[in-house]
């Protein structure tokens, strides 16, 4: 068995025992590589594994290719060497992983070291009923896997999910359309004051807001987290992050390099669909369960936290 089909096969794990906690099976999309799955259904272009650079003292990965063209940018102003390989990313072989780590944080950009320390587990809430959910109101902003997967779950209980999307472009996930199925979708423009106060009006009648955005894009539009604590203080509030310790904008993969998920080989390796993700929405869903039962309070869950409960899964197999 490849490292890449193990590794899948201990998400899989991972996804059956949450979402069994629930009381359910869980859905197609949950499911680790359901993304390629459907991908290949629709014809797209499958993605290639994801890609690591040599750096002076180790590894560091890029971001997606969306990102390839920023972080070339970022790299070549520490020194590296023009682009050199064929997909045009450059040399960084002079440069350290801590160099450059840094500089992409500073860039905001969803690139990150690989590190070999191993993320820790998070706390897992224990479910004993979830009727709180039927007939909950959920507002979802985020895009991708592990947020839009904690509305599904929701859904699936019997919430009232409340899409809030961007007007200006759509989710290209192969996902996407699945996983906002039976939810209703709004399309607030954040860059102007209407499209706040539509938002704002929107979450005076929900009961929980699940945010996978970093919280500069909410903030940005006069709507962080401290003003939303003053206009809604019984409005719980759940965060999906790429990473445990700090708010830096990241994905599935770049958790996997930060968590210690791809350094379990030598050299690291990366698959084409992120296992963290599936397992952060399912953690995501439990935490919103916990919180709706609780009718109010705040919780975090990240995609790196989502490899620390991985990694558990997988020791203790």
């Amino acid at each position: 068995m490849t490292t890449v089909h193990a590794a899948r096969d201990t998400a899989t794990e991972a996804v059956r025992d949450l979402v069994g906690r629930l009381g359910f099976d869980p859905p197609p999309e949950a499911l680790p590589g359901a993304d390629l799955v459907v991908a290949a259904e629709l014809g797209l272009e499958l993605p290639a594994p994801g890609r690591l650079l040599r750096a002076a003292d180790g590894w560091f990965h890029p971001g997606p290719p969306t990102a390839w063209a920023d972080f070339t940018a970022m790299a070549q102003s520490l020194g590296a060497s023009r682009a050199s390989a064929s997909d045009g990313l450059p040399d960084v072989s002079m440069l350290t992983v801590d160099a450059l780590d840094a500089e992409a944080a500073a860039w905001f950009l969803p690139a990150t070291a690989v590190r070999t320390a191993r993320a820790a587990a998070p706390s897992v809430p224990e479910i004993r009923d979830a009727s709180a959910v039927r007939g909950a109101r959920v507002a979802l902003l985020g895009t991708a896997w592990a947020a839009p997967l904690v509305g599904l779950l929701l859904t699936q209980l019997g919430a009232e999910v409340v899409r809030v999307d961007d007007p200006r472009r759509d989710d290209p996930f192969p996902l996407a359309a699945r996983l906002t199925a039976n939810q209703e979708r709004i399309l607030p423009d954040l860059t102007t004051p209407t499209g706040r106060d539509e938002l704002m009006t929107w979450l005076g009648h929900v009961d929980l807001l699940v945010d996978g955005f970093t919280p500069r894009v909410l903030a940005n539009a006069g709507m962080g987290d401290d003003v939303l604590a003053a206009e809604f203080p019984r409005l719980a509030h759940l965060r999906i992050a790429a990473f445990a310790d700090t708010d830096r904008p990241g994905y599935g993969l770049a958790a996997e390099c930060r968590g210690g998920w791809a350094a379990r080989t030598d050299p690291p390796q990366l698959g084409r669909s992120s296992v963290a993700d599936p397992v952060a929405g399912c953690l995501g869903a439990l935490h919103a369960v916990a919180l709706l039962g609780a009718r109010s309070g705040t919780a975090r869950v990240s995609l790196e936290g989502a490899v620390g409960h991985l990694l558990a899964t997988e020791a203790a197999r």
